[in-house]
């Protein structure tokens, strides 16, 4: 199983959220947001179900950002793969 994450570009103020669109296999799986603060917001997925997500600050979720390739943590990958266990693979 092969993830990946996008930043979903989306023009705003400056106190917005910022979200991430998961991909599992190259299909979009779900989305990540946090606040300007880096506080993560929730994980919602594709079909609709959203749930608060098991980490306190964004980069407990991602890697890089800037300069630096995109990427998830060790921690990140093991909930979305229970996600995926729990809720099926994209179709």
């Amino acid at each position: 199983m092969k993830l990946s994450v996008t930043r979903i570009n989306e023009p705003g103020r400056e106190f917005r959220c910022y979200r991430y669109q998961i991909y599992v296999d190259g299909k979009p799986f779900g989305i990540f947001a946090h606040n300007y603060r880096g506080e993560a917001e929730s994980f919602t997925l594709h079909g609709g179900y959203n749930e608060d997500p098991p980490f306190g600050m964004s980069a407990s979720f991602l890697t890089g950002g800037g300069p630096k390739p995109l990427g998830l943590t060790a921690e990140a990958k093991l909930y979305l793969k229970k996600l995926v266990q729990t809720h099926g693979l994209p179709s």
